[in-house]
């Protein structure tokens, strides 16, 4: 039996953090959480999950600041990162920073699924159907 992936929450909002692991353990994804950048940075650096969703704006290391921390470390460059952002122009904030695709905030709990499905099959070189495709 193939271990179910793990996923490493990155969120300081409380409320959104066990919303997205609750619906996320409840779609057979282990979770872990992280609540800033820099407790995020030192998680992976521990124990490198499969993926990590990441808000952008958070204290003490915001999402992109991680995200660049993340893919300049050989043992951590390749893991996909799904950011989620409350600011309105996500295809600029998914050009200027190293992820694997934003979502904007309000999101759609199956969209963020979806987006976390895609991002592991192309992690694992597995086929993604180009209509299901919503990478930056």
């Amino acid at each position: 039996m193939t271990p179910r992936p793990m996923i490493l929450v990155v969120e300081d909002d409380d409320a959104v953090a066990m919303m997205i692991q609750d619906y996320l353990n409840a779609h057979d994804y282990r979770t872990a959480r992280a609540a800033d950048g820099r407790e995020a940075v030192e998680m992976v650096q521990q124990e490198p999950p499969d993926l990590i969703v990441m808000d952008l704006m958070m204290p003490r290391l915001t999402g992109g600041e991680a995200a660049t921390a993340l893919r300049r470390d050989p043992q951590t460059e390749n893991i996909p990162i799904v950011a989620i952002s409350a600011v309105a122009d996500v295809t600029s904030i998914a050009e200027m920073l190293p992820l694997d695709e934003v979502l904007p905030k309000p999101f759609d709990l199956d969209d963020l699924v979806d987006a976390i499905e895609r991002n592991l099959a192309l992690a694992h070189g597995q086929p993604v159907d180009a209509s299901e495709s919503a990478a930056p």
